[in-house]
């Protein structure tokens, strides 16, 4: 295992070989890459691995300029994988994660053989649309303590009993995530739409992978309608599952992950 200090992005890194593909995972809102625990032992046979905590999550460093952060965070992680003298990648993302893959597919789509994107952030809701509107309007966001909304929000996510391992995790991750970090990457989460109207403009043909659960039902509906639109992307549902997919159905989701990327790996 490795762990250079060289690049702004925390990362961890498992090395199998030389010869071996390469997976990098990108960690959910308000999380870090140890969300992804239940599926390091499971890859690690078969890819080098590559964990990066998000910018002002984990032990990244916040990003404190006026720069936007979906294009910085693409532009460190490329600086990474050049670092590390990586050339081409499979992407596996959860959440807020797979909008930054998107970003990356759309600026860097060359580096990319193929992406898997679980619990996919698109448009909300409606209802969910109008709450974050609220949350983020200047007046409540300066009365109302930063975790108050994220927990609600937690729960509208993830409500019901066999979310509730995948809720606290996040949850108790969040604690640790500053409000600064928290309102610039809560922005990118609520307009997440907007990288799907982008994506509509540019084709590539990266295979992707889409996994949601069938209780995902905030974003469920609005990622079933650009699954069959997009060209070269899949879509699996799980059952009783909620938003959290690599976290509560780890086994199902480990599996159809490893299968599908497989289809894109050097022999």
């Amino acid at each position: 295992m490795l762990n250079f200090k060289k690049t702004s992005l925390h990362y961890e890194a498992y090395i199998n070989s030389e010869k071996k593909d390469w997976i990098v995972f990108f960690h959910g809102f308000g999380g870090n890459y140890s969300i992804f625990n239940r599926q390091i032992e499971y890859f690690k046979p078969d890819y080098n691995l590559l964990f990066i905590d998000l910018p002002g999550h984990g032990k990244s460093p916040d990003l404190t300029n006026d720069e936007n952060i979906l294009d910085y965070t693409s532009r460190k992680v490329v600086e990474l994988l050049d670092r590390l003298h990586i050339n081409q990648v499979h992407l596996i993302g959860v959440s807020l994660g797979t909008i930054v893959i998107q970003d990356l597919a759309m600026k860097f789509p060359k580096r990319i053989k193929s992406m898997v994107l679980s619990g996919a952030v698109g448009r909300w809701l409606w209802w969910g649309e109008t709450l974050g509107k609220i949350v983020l309007s200047f007046p409540i966001r300066n009365m109302l303590p930063y975790m108050v909304p994220f927990v609600s929000f937690a729960h509208i996510l993830m409500p019901k009993r066999n979310h509730k391992k995948s809720r606290d995790f996040f949850i108790k991750e969040a604690l640790k995530l500053g409000q600064n970090s928290y309102l610039r990457w809560l922005y990118i989460v609520k307009d997440a739409h907007q990288i799907y109207s982008r994506l509509k403009q540019q084709v590539n043909k990266i295979p992707k992978l889409y996994i949601s659960g069938d209780e995902d039902h905030m974003f469920l509906q609005g990622i079933v309608k650009h699954a069959r639109k997009e060209e070269a992307a899949e879509l699996t549902i799980l059952e009783k599952c909620g938003h959290v997919c690599n976290i509560e159905q780890s086994s199902q989701f480990n599996l159809i992950s490893r299968d599908f990327v497989t289809r894109y790996t050097a022999v």
